[in-house]
């Protein structure tokens, strides 16, 4: 009692700087366990002022397994620490193997918890849901549907903990880190799986092909009465069947049945001007790094659920309780239909695809990650598409520290009409080609695309191809201000390229990788270098800017002079460049250079992009 005690109120003094709160009070109250319930799960125990570490999470988890006939545990890889990522299955099935739930008649929900594992609602969320499935009234949820609950994948991230991890969280007292061991985002990684954790996860995408997967986290930024947000894509995206059937059928339902319990239900929120929603909400689909966006490019229905951070722990958790019964019981009426919707969307081929979405209203894309002033617009008057927002109201005040602006929530619940920006609109095209090849030099690429579940085929000899190979003309690496800034682990690139035809050699071990296939989609963002989460722009490709191979001035001399004399185009076309670039003209180096890049000695592979397109 007295450690309790001293846990609640180093909380308190932890998140004494958060804004005035909303009283709650739900009917999902009935939802925690009696004291005497020897199944009360370590949260409930405590009251909701703290979870469970991971060693005591992984305890009661193995302990429900051993004594429910319904529950398993198993794990999917080890983190860079060397603990266990856990999942558990529960099902009524005889046989649970990947290849068995795979197959079964029944639709397969993934839940995912801890990606950010300060942000770990999930988790306490889902062992109260097992506990009632195995030992409580809800074992009738497992009829008709298969569940996997990954609790915890952020599973190093969660045991840094402290009361002063999420400034912007109420609760827990003891929350996790939103990085791994290794300092990654672990939903910044799912394109170019760099972590132990994301390739765990898209290995049980590959093995089980769950009908729905659903990633939980708690939100970041402004203040609002929603206390649990999600949804998926709406008309942005690549898999309009299942966006469709996500905002038609699963959110209307599951919305109900969140609002009969007494939490209040939202769309995603993003503020345009990162600070209130006095400019409106914007909604942008993300590149697949992350997991959502990831999940869409697949054809795999994929929920995105966000906690609103500011409202207690104990309320978030019983939403997320509530939101992942429902969930259940939805694929358990309509999971065949959204089965038949998956089937037809993993079967079009679209003869071109976006690589980027913008709003309408903008001039061009933009990223998903947050940032102000997005929009070019005219204030005074709101799209088409608003929305009343149930909202808080703000206050802005001027700093005494910096003089500058700063936002105040008052906690006084508000409705305001706001403007609701989509990223509706795709932008800059890729035509499909019948397929790639990827040299067998680029091994690392190769393993990760099988990684990723793309089919391949594997060259058992040389093979002459005629393809589309790009050659960069202009590159930036690093970010906008020309900085060589790190990011995710990665130094990223990005460059104006041109199309070459190519008659190109390709080794044994070089893949192949048709585009007829579900994951044709993925392959192509994921090879194009101007597709912002292509391998090309992560920095992969490093090499190709590195020029090996020089030629001496003594030798540069009598080159010029017999290409000069055997060429006069060649002479008119550097007469000209003289005459257009002064400083070309007045550098004798960058003269040499020009005539070496034109000759047979110039290395024909430098600033080549060695994937190619066959058409």
């Amino acid at each position: 009692m007295l450690l309790s005690s001293l846990l609640f109120l180093q909380q308190i003094v932890a998140q004494s700087i958060l804004p005035p709160i909303m009283e709650w009070k739900g009917k999902s109250e009935s939802l925690i366990a009696n004291a005497a319930n020897p199944w009360i799960t370590p949260t409930e125990k405590a009251g909701f002022v703290t979870t469970p570490n991971y060693n005591e999470t992984i305890t009661w988890l193995k302990k429900l397994a051993a004594a429910s006939p319904i529950i398993s545990i198993v794990s999917i890889g080890k983190s860079a620490e060397g603990r266990d990522i856990v999942m558990l299955i529960a099902s009524t099935e005889k046989i649970i193997t990947a290849a068995a739930l795979k197959k079964s008649a029944k639709p397969l929900l993934l839940v995912q918890a801890g990606i950010h594992s300060g942000e770990i609602d999930g988790k306490d969320a889902g062992m109260m849901l097992l506990r009632d499935i195995a030992f409580g009234n809800k074992r009738y949820l497992l009829d008709k549907v298969n569940l996997l609950f990954i609790p915890i994948l952020n599973v190093d991230g969660h045991e840094r903990r402290s009361s002063y991890n999420r400034p912007n969280q109420r609760g827990p007292q003891n929350m996790g880190w939103r990085t791994n061991a290794q300092n990654l985002n672990l939903n910044r990684d799912y394109a170019k799986i760099d972590t132990k954790e994301i390739r765990a996860v898209i290995k049980v995408m590959n093995e089980y092909d769950p009908l729905l997967y659903m990633d939980i986290h708690v939100t970041d930024g402004a203040d609002y009465q929603y206390d649990i947000t999600f949804g998926g894509h709406g008309k942005q995206g690549y898999s309009s069947g299942i966006s469709n059937w996500l905002a038609n059928t699963y959110k209307p339902i599951a919305d109900r049945d969140l609002t009969a319990q007494g939490h209040i239900p939202g769309s995603l929120l993003t503020t345009v001007n990162d600070r209130d929603f006095s400019d409106g909400n914007i909604l942008i689909l993300g590149e697949p790094r992350f997991s959502d966006a990831y999940g869409d490019l697949r054809h795999m229905a994929s929920i995105l659920v966000e906690n609103h951070s500011l409202k207690p722990f104990r309320q978030r958790v019983l939403g997320t309780y509530v939101l992942l019964q429902s969930t259940l019981a939805i694929l358990a009426t309509k999971g065949s239909a959204l089965k038949e919707i998956t089937i037809a969307d993993r079967k079009k081929r679209a003869t071109e695809i976006p690589m980027k979405w913008k709003v309408p209203q903008m001039e061009k894309s933009v990223s998903f990650e947050p940032q102000s002033n997005l929009l070019q617009k005219n204030k005074s008057a709101l799209p088409t598409d608003s929305f009343s927002l149930s909202g808080i109201q703000s206050i802005i005040k001027k700093s005494a520290i910096t003089n500058a602006d700063y936002i105040e929530w008052t906690g006084k619940p508000i409705t305001m009409m706001i403007a609701n920006y989509r990223g509706t609109d795709p932008v800059t095209f890729i035509k499909r080609p019948k397929a790639y090849y990827v040299p067998a030099s680029s091994y690392e690429i190769i393993e990760r695309l099988k990684m990723h579940g793309i089919q391949m085929e594997l060259l058992q000899q040389l093979r002459e191809v005629p393809v589309e190979m790009y050659r960069v003309q202009t590159v930036k690496i690093g970010n906008e201000g020309g900085e060589i800034v790190p990011f995710e682990g990665h130094v990223q690139v990005n460059a104006y390229t041109k199309v070459e035809l190519h008659n190109q050699l390709y080794a044994t071990g070089s893949a192949r990788i048709s585009t007829d296939q579900p994951l044709g989609d993925l392959a192509m963002l994921l090879l194009e270098p101007d597709s912002p989460d292509s391998y090309f722009q992560w920095g992969f490709f490093l090499s190709i800017f590195q020029r090996t191979e020089y030629i001496e001035g003594y030798v540069m001399e009598p080159t010029i002079q017999k290409m000069l004399a055997e060429s006069p185009e060649l002479t008119k076309e550097f007469e000209l460049k003289k005459t257009t670039d002064t400083a070309f003209a007045n550098n004798p180096t960058a003269a040499y250079n020009w005539f070496y890049s034109k000759s047979n000695y110039y290395d024909k592979s430098y600033l080549l992009y060695p994937v190619g397109r066959e058409l």
